[in-house]
């Protein structure tokens, strides 16, 4: 029997978060299959998932070959059978407790429900240059697209699976590809809600995978803003 909400975690070397994960969904989420896509991680993370299995309820996929953000998550939404689908990081434990909340604004009619750090009741915690690079790339974004939604690099995130059903050739990248999924939901009148969230310190509390350095800090945030252009280009 399908579950009303299918989580897609996207694992590469997690194995000091991927229990604590599939602990929080166990004991917080009702109705929710976890789906788990890893990349051939090298730090323990599938022995841990082997160790832990029969404690805990999820569907693990291993890609051998690549290690690319989008693809995975299009790999978990095509293995998802809930009503709802949205993707989270192993290490980010808090989000995960919004997930009831994301689903209840589905519930009500809307398409899409994200979490949203820009809007009234949200916030930005981490240390300036992260908190500062994700602000100006979703000003920039705000600014060209010209549409009414705050938090382009939110990445948290619940939608319909039918979406997904309709714009699969829109995810591709890294996780840029939020910017110009929106902007289609948008155009095409789909209902998009965001809810206030607070990304605090303890989000940070391991080593980003997004910017383990400055180069790759610098090469991400370009890729967001060349998205920006090409999504006006294409729509």
């Amino acid at each position: 029997m399908s579950k009303k909400i299918s989580i897609i975690i996207c694992t590469y070397n997690e194995v000091n978060f991927i229990e604590r994960s599939l602990k929080l969904i166990k004991n917080n989420l009702q109705d929710v299959e976890t789906i788990i896509v890893d990349d051939n991680s090298n730090d323990g993370t599938l022995k841990k998932l082997d160790e832990i299995k029969s404690n805990y309820d999820f569907s693990l996929f291993v890609r051998k070959h690549e290690r690319v953000l989008a693809s995975a998550q299009i790999k978990g939404f095509r293995e998802a059978t809930g009503k709802y689908i949205g993707t989270v990081d192993a290490n980010s434990l808090d989000q995960l407790l919004y997930f009831n909340k994301l689903a209840d604004e589905l519930d009500k009619g809307n398409d899409l429900a994200v979490l949203s750090r820009y809007i009234p009741g949200g916030g930005d915690q981490r240390i300036f240059i992260r908190a500062f690079a994700s602000k100006s790339i979703n000003t920039v974004s705000k600014f060209f697209l010209r549409i009414p939604f705050h938090d382009f690099t939110s990445g948290i995130f619940l939608m319909r699976k039918s979406l997904f059903n309709k714009t699969e050739n829109i995810i591709t990248g890294y996780a840029e590809w939020f910017i110009e999924f929106v902007y289609f939901l948008h155009k095409k009148k789909y209902k998009i809600v965001e809810i206030p969230y607070v990304q605090t310190k303890d989000d940070e509390s391991i080593e980003s995978k997004s910017f383990p350095n400055l180069f790759t800090f610098f090469y991400l945030g370009s890729k967001y803003l060349i998205r920006v252009f090409l999504t006006i280009l294409r729509n």
